[in-house]
């Protein structure tokens, strides 16, 4: 991708062409797929990134997010806000989901801004599990639930309220 503004992740043609084909399908085994466009820069759409949101339980109802927009003309400019509260409501509205989870790479503040605003609460960080460029960086744990994406408030945490050891 040209426009990935990070280094590129190094793997041979037919894993690469064995990921874009899992991509393909829109089911929850592969996730659910969207590809961002910017629509206001001129006559026609332009790709900017894309989403994905998996389920990771049918039962609990849990789902997890991925967005990516690697042109950094386009930071900045609430596109990534746009997506997320987007998917957000498909996923809680649509596929009845109870809560969505994300990680962000602890050291882009501009990100985790924009789920903030969506609603996101920081729930943890793991420590140096990133590997970019030759750096550690952490990353943070962020979760979204239906109740506080609908009342717009996000819920204080309760001691106790895990239910495991």
């Amino acid at each position: 991708m040209q426009w990935l503004a990070v280094p590129p992740f190094q793997m041979s043609l037919a894993a690469e062409e064995a990921h874009v084909r899992s991509k393909l399908t829109n089911d929850w085994e592969h996730g659910v797929n969207f590809a961002i466009e910017a629509t206001d820069v001129g006559d026609e759409p332009v790709l900017i990134g894309n989403a994905e949101l998996r389920l990771i339980s049918p039962v609990a109802r849990l789902g997890d997010l991925g967005i990516a927009i690697g042109n950094p003309e386009y930071w900045s400019r609430g596109y990534g806000e746009d997506v997320v509260r987007t998917i957000c409501r498909y996923g809680f509205e649509d596929l009845d989901l109870h809560r969505i989870g994300l990680t962000a790479a602890g050291h882009n503040a501009r990100a985790t801004r924009a789920y903030k605003k969506v609603g996101f609460v920081v729930e943890g960080s793991m420590r140096e599990s990133r590997y970019v460029s030759g750096r550690y960086y952490d990353t943070t744990v962020m979760g979204l639930l239906r109740s506080e994406f609908e009342s717009g408030e996000p819920q204080q945490g309760r001691a106790g309220s895990g239910g495991g050891a």
